[in-house]
This record gives C-alpha cells, sequence and structure tokens, in this order.
C-alpha cells in the first residue's frame, strides 16, 4: 500500500477546491499502488503492508499516475527516495513557453515529454530534499524521513503546484479602481480570502475595506488585515452598507445564479460606484483544444475549475450584462500569446483568434 501525507488543515477542510484534488491524487494513486491511505503528516509508526510513503510539499500538488509509475520503478530497482520536479513550460514551447496550467492535458504533454528524457531523469541536478514538491520514500527512508533524516536520490517525476488559492495578492485590479478613491471611501471584496488584496487597496488609497468570504478560517485570517469581513455566501448575505467599489475576482462562474447576484451587489454601490469583477474565457484555445480531443477535465483552479457551474466569452458577458440591466460597462481580455498550430486554422472555421488568446476578462460596471 501507499501512504500519502498531504498537509490538511481546517482552511483546506472547507475548500471544496482542495477536496477534489485530495480526491483525484487518490484515485491517480491508486491506479499505480492499489491501496492507498491519506494522512496530514507522517505516522510514528508505518501501516502494515506498506510499499512506499509520498509526501507532498502541500495540499495544493498535482502528481499524476505517470509520474507516480516511474518513481515507483526507482524505489524497486534500489532508490530510497525518488523525487518529483516542478514542471515548467506547461503551455507550448519556445518563446511562447508558459509556467501557467490551463488544462489537464498541457500537464500530461509537460508530463511525458520530460519522462521521455533520460538525462532529465537521471537525477542530475536533483532538487534539494526540503524543497522538493513531492517525495516517494521506501519505508526504511521514511521512517529516517520522520526522525529528520533527509536521504538523497534520483528525480523521476513531474508535478505542479497551484497557487495559494486563498492567499493570492490581485495588483492587477488597482488600475481598473476610480482614482478618486481616499481614506473616507469605502470597498468591498467579495471572496476576499485571506484578506491580501483588499489590504492592497487599503495601502493603495487609504480606503475602509470590507471582505465577504465563505471559508471560515480564510475568513477569519482576513479579520486581521481589513475593517470588516461578513463570513458567509455572497448570494445570501447582506453588507448593510454602501460602497464606493466593489471588486471580485473568479466569482459568477461560481454562482448558481450570477445575474440575479449581480442585480443585488450594483444596489450596494454608492451612486457613481463602480464594480469590478473578472471571469475566465471558456473560448480559450486551451478548452477549444480539449473539446477537439474529445476531453473536458475539471482541475482544482483555472479556466475548468471543477466548482465553476457557469461559463463565459464576451458574447456571453455581453448579453449577461444587458439582460441585468446595465449599458455603461466595459470589457478588457486577459490575453495570452496564441501558439503558431492555431494559424494552421482554416476560414472556413471562422476561428475568432482574439477569443482563442483570451484567457479572461476584466469586466467594469458604472452605476
Amino acid at each position: 500500500m501507499l501512504l500519502l501525507v498531504l498537509p490538511w488543515d481546517a482552511e483546506a477542510d472547507a475548500s471544496a477546491e482542495w477536496w477534489y484534488l485530495r480526491r483525484w491524487l487518490a484515485s491517480e494513486a491508486r491506479a499505480v499502488f492499489g491501496e492507498v491511505e491519506v494522512v496530514p503528516e507522517l505516522p510514528t509508526q508505518a501501516p502494515d503492508r506498506l510499499e512506499a510513503t509520498l509526501v507532498l510539499r502541500s495540499c495544493r500538488v498535482l502528481i499524476g499516475r505517470a509520474s507516480l509509475r516511474r518513481m515507483r520503478e526507482e524505489l524497486t530497482q534500489g532508490a530510497d527516495r525518488v523525487s518529483a520536479v516542478y514542471a515548467t513550460d506547461l503551455t507550448t514551447t519556445g518563446s511562447e513557453a508558459s509556467n501557467d496550467l490551463f488544462t489537464l492535458a498541457d500537464f500530461e504533454l509537460a508530463e511525458a515529454r520530460w519522462l521521455a528524457d533520460d538525462a532529465q531523469a537521471a537525477g542530475a541536478g536533483a532538487p534539494e530534499p526540503d524543497t522538493c514538491p513531492a517525495v516517494l520514500l521506501s519505508p526504511a527512508a521514511a521512517a529516517r524521513w520522520a526522525s529528520g533524516v533527509r536521504p538523497s536520490g534520483p528525480r523521476a517525476g513531474l508535478c505542479y503546484e497551484f497557487i495559494d488559492y486563498y492567499g493570492g495578492e490581485r495588483a492587477d485590479v488597482l488600475p481598473l479602481l476610480p482614482e478618486h478613491l481616499e481614506s473616507e471611501s469605502s470597498v468591498l471584496e467579495i471572496g476576499c480570502g485571506r484578506g491580501a488584496t483588499a489590504a492592497l487597496i487599503k495601502q493603495r488609497f487609504g480606503c475602509r475595506t470590507v471582505g465577504i468570504e465563505l471559508n471560515p478560517e480564510a475568513a477569519a485570517a482576513a479579520e486581521n488585515r481589513l475593517d470588516r469581513v461578513i463570513h458567509g455566501d455572497v448570494q445570501t448575505v447582506e453588507p448593510g452598507e454602501k460602497f464606493d467599489a466593489i471588486v471580485a475576482f473568479e466569482l459568477f462562474e461560481h454562482l448558481t445564479d450570477g445575474q440575479a447576484f449581480l442585480e443585488r451587489a450594483a444596489g450596494w454601490l454608492r451612486p457613481g460606484g463602480r464594480m469590478v469583477f473578472s471571469v475566465p474565457n471558456v473560448g480559450h484555445y486551451s478548452v477549444v483544444e480539449d473539446l477537439i480531443a474529445g476531453r473536458w477535465d475539471y482541475i482544482p483552479m483555472g479556466l475548468l475549475c471543477a466548482t465553476h457551474v457557469r461559463f463565459f466569452t464576451r458574447r456571453t458577458l455581453e448579453d449577461w450584462l444587458r439582460a441585468a440591466g446595465f449599458d455603461r460597462y466595459r470589457i478588457d481580455a486577459q490575453t495570452t500569446p496564441l501558439p503558431a498550430r492555431m494559424d494552421a486554422l482554416p476560414d472556413s472555421m471562422a476561428p475568432d483568434r482574439e477569443s482563442l488568446a483570451t484567457a479572461g476578462f476584466y469586466v467594469s460596471i458604472f452605476v
């Protein structure tokens, strides 16, 4: 059996995204090792029938069966410890390379390229044990690891670590906010996480900041940084005050009735206020290529986040905003390099190259 050591705390326990990744990891591990037991830390005594222990650096690490299979082979050939390395150049190659993970297929292609390069998997330049995102240990090495001894060994797998979902700071929103914000102004962030972005807004403009957050642990952390934090579902809570600006990042695709919420949230703005939010674009080339290949793979975060229930293109957004009664808005594209292979699309398909190059949109609503 495999012992999967997956760091886990109350914040992760309240996150549907990290639960999705946890289940996916366990499924991939079972495909290679059969029986899998998931624990938050190394136990003092190893379970019976233990074949190996996989130690992940955080609950945000993704590692698949192809890498696990190769790492297991290294153990069977006598290695005590086998590490995985971080994936790079995930979405394409050359000058257009990106470390952003758009789809699971992107990761699988990068993994296949990496595993096919014997020189990379030979162990040269292996990362230090304490910085490895994923380490597979023999039972003897796991016992030494628990006592603080970090054995060396080859690298034989590729993995990806998602960003800190609740701790991210979105400095990209600052240019979209009203320039006249000041100490007497107030800004609401919906889905504030631990409050990093709202705290940045407070620092930049000197204004009052309020957050709404569903995850109770993240909300509690945000209380130390913001003037007020409301814990609850944005579709049911009422802040009971008005704001000069409202920001929300990657929110509406998670809501079952985003239009109704948008109309209600607009009522929280003072006259002359502004709402700024962002949504992913389902027309991005990575999703389109997946569909052509017959795939639609959910991942914990990103364009195909497992908790998305609504999907948008520019036209969808425009129709949606007009139906909600808004006629003063601006939509700005968040673009990514378009791979050269997209040039081969025939004109008969009427490709929208702007949409294919757009990973998401900023939407600014003026009231």
